[in-house]
């Protein structure tokens, strides 16, 4: 196949509006499975080449080229630029437009190993593991203290789940520190020393959330996790809850929205993506909702005047998932809070601004399935707006349930386009940040 260039020459100090333009018609117009690289050569023009690539390389692969200062403008900062929002939103577009729905709905589930192999505890990616992978290929993969051995099993298994995986996984694990710690506690800390409760640094300051954050994610990124599932902004503002507790960064709220952000930080600066939990705020329930229903009494605007400080900070700092729990918030709605609409899309996604992936929490704890079926919940959580779907009971029941419901026209499969679009976008940043 005949490459074709196209040549923009950058005018001094900018960059012509007619460039964003031609590269855009490129973009949209460019064949199917071609990816756009955006270099500079040595006279300082820009040339944008197609290149054909192989599918499962499509959000698992990058590509760096030099770059060239011209009178002063580094080139680099307008290719990162244009690859970033044009080259990649063109790329998605086009790949989501041949996926079919069952791909595109298993790209949503983030499952635990054993929602993939139901006979055995995964510690090794045998042929049913495998097989499960192919039948289902599923967007994320969660593990548990149970699948972590050692630390040369560790990394094997998650560099084999990723190769054979024909698009990049997330890659997960809850890693808070202090009791909810399902590596360092077994495998040790690759930087020494231990970390405990974020509730017990409180009173050190920023600088302490960024490292101890920093820390843990420079021990996932080692073993070749990309994503943890903390930090954790919930408020520790009842005393009498046990599921928050010392997870938690505070138990007051503007001290916990000041830690958050740099925690986050610390995240990244580690090599992992984070999530903020449990969004609309878990710590002042008196019920644990992995036994059952839990609630919360306070009124909309009692929540934007205090639990919603931590999130939004956390937001502003970049977090990149937001786990939604299973709260019921009595003044906004009837039903667990990853199942309302009116929380995870007329709140978080619409007045809270966040842009990012909405996850459930996981809908394998009683608060779920005491009430609602597999395939039941996981039409609940799409149709109010989240993106993943976290440990479905059943992993069959959720993603059929979810077809069903698109094909019924319950659910709108440019939703699902949608969600699709923000998780495929995500694993290239997550490469990025590796």
């Amino acid at each position: 196949m005949n490459n074709i260039r196209i040549r923009l020459r950058l005018f001094v100090g900018k960059i012509p509006v007619l460039t964003v333009i031609i590269c855009v018609i490129v973009l949209l117009f460019g064949k199917y499975r071609q990816m756009e690289y955006v270099r500079a050569n040595e006279t300082g023009v820009i040339e944008i080449e197609n290149t054909e690539i192989l599918p499962e390389q499509i959000f698992c692969r990058r590509n760096t080229n030099d770059s060239f200062p011209v009178r002063g403008v580094l080139l680099h900062e307008w290719i990162k630029d244009i690859r970033q929002n044009l080259a990649w939103a063109g790329m998605t577009e086009r790949y989501i437009a041949h996926m079919g729905l069952h791909e595109k709905v298993c790209q949503m589930m983030f499952v635990n190993p054993e929602n993939l192999v139901l006979s055995h505890d995964v510690t090794k990616l045998d042929k049913e593991f495998k097989s499960a992978l192919k039948k289902y290929p599923v967007g994320g993969i969660m593990l548990k203290s149970k699948n972590i051995q050692t630390k040369k099993q560790l990394k094997k298994l998650l560099k084999e789940m990723q190769d054979n995986s024909d698009i990049t996984l997330f890659l997960a694990v809850d890693e808070e520190g202090g009791t909810v710690s399902r590596v360092m506690q077994k495998l040790g800390n690759i930087d020494g020393g231990d970390i405990g409760s974020m509730y017990d640094y409180r009173n050190l300051g920023g600088d302490i959330a960024y490292e101890n954050a920093r820390q843990i994610g420079d021990n996932l990124s080692y073993y070749g996790f990309n994503l943890d599932f903390a930090p954790v902004a919930d408020v520790w503002s009842n005393p009498g809850n046990t599921v928050i507790g010392k997870r938690a960064y505070s138990n007051i709220y503007s001290e916990a929205a000041e830690l958050i952000p740099y925690a986050v930080r610390g995240f990244h600066a580690g090599g992992v993506l984070c999530t903020l939990k449990h969004f609309p705020g878990h710590g002042n329930t008196k019920e644990d909702s992995h036994y059952g229903n839990a609630y919360v009494y306070e009124t909309k605007d009692d929540l934007e005047n205090n639990e919603f400080q931590s999130f939004r900070a956390g937001i502003d700092a970049g977090a990149d998932f937001v786990m939604v729990g299973h709260m019921i918030v009595t003044d906004i709605s009837n039903i667990p809070s990853d199942l309302s609409k009116e929380i995870v899309t007329d709140i978080l996604r619409t007045e809270l601004g966040f842009s990012r992936v909405i996850i459930t929490d996981s809908l394998q704890m009683e608060s779920i399935t005491d009430t609602y079926s597999a395939g039941d919940a996981a039409i609940y959580a799409v149709a109010a707006g989240n993106d993943m779907i976290l440990e479905p009971e059943n992993l069959e029941q959720a993603v059929e349930g979810i077809k069903q419901a698109v094909k019924d026209q319950i659910i709108a499969e440019t939703q699902i386009n949608e969600s699709v679009r923000r998780i495929l976008v995500m694993k290239h940043t997550a490469i990025e940040k590796e």
